[in-house]
């Protein structure tokens, strides 16, 4: 019994891991490319996801995704107390190091979408870096949620409000 038990536990993780999508060029490690979904009225959006860089320091040049008109590197930033978003020419990649895309934070810029993202679609982005070159991923279209703080603008909003399905409330403040 014990060792069955130690056979589902250990089927239950490698499951778990599977699901991940990972996405590698070289040294470098694209982990889970998601966006929120976004009404057909929407004109933006925006991807995120984690980098683990295994080797040298390299840098992203662009982005860019045929759901949009032009795909941007963007940075939320508070400056004198109101949420400013940042536009980033490129962003270098730590040796050995890692970024991390999230909301209210780092992101890809989605401007001038094309249809509207629809949850459980995905659709394909293309990460160019500096040293290591194109690296294609496919971006995941997670639902909305209400709840009370819209993390990709900073700012609260009393009629829609949205947030990362797994991140608690108290984060996002």
């Amino acid at each position: 019994m014990k060792r069955n038990l130690s056979l589902i536990v250990l089927l239950a993780a490698l499951s778990g891991a599977a699901l991940a999508e990972e996405y590698r060029l070289g040294d470098l490690a694209v982990e889970d490319p998601w966006a929120r979904e976004m009404p057909p009225v929407s004109a933006t959006g925006a991807a995120w996801f984690r980098l683990v860089n295994h080797g040298a320091a390299d840098r992203i040049v662009s982005v860019h995704s045929a759901v949009a008109e032009r795909a941007a590197l963007h940075a939320h930033e508070i400056e004198d107390g109101v949420a400013k978003m940042r536009h980033l020419p490129s962003l270098e990649v730590p040796a050995m190091g890692e970024l991390v895309f999230e909301p209210g934070a780092r992101h890809v810029m989605l401007i001038g979408l094309e249809d509207a993202l629809v949850a459980g679609e995905s659709f394909p982005m293309t990460i160019r870096f500096e040293q290591a070159g194109d690296l294609e991923v496919a971006v995941l279209v997670k639902a909305l949620e209400v709840a009370g703080h819209d993390v990709h603008s900073g700012q609260s909003n009393q009629s829609k409000r949205f947030f990362e399905p797994e991140a608690p409330l108290d984060a996002l403040a």
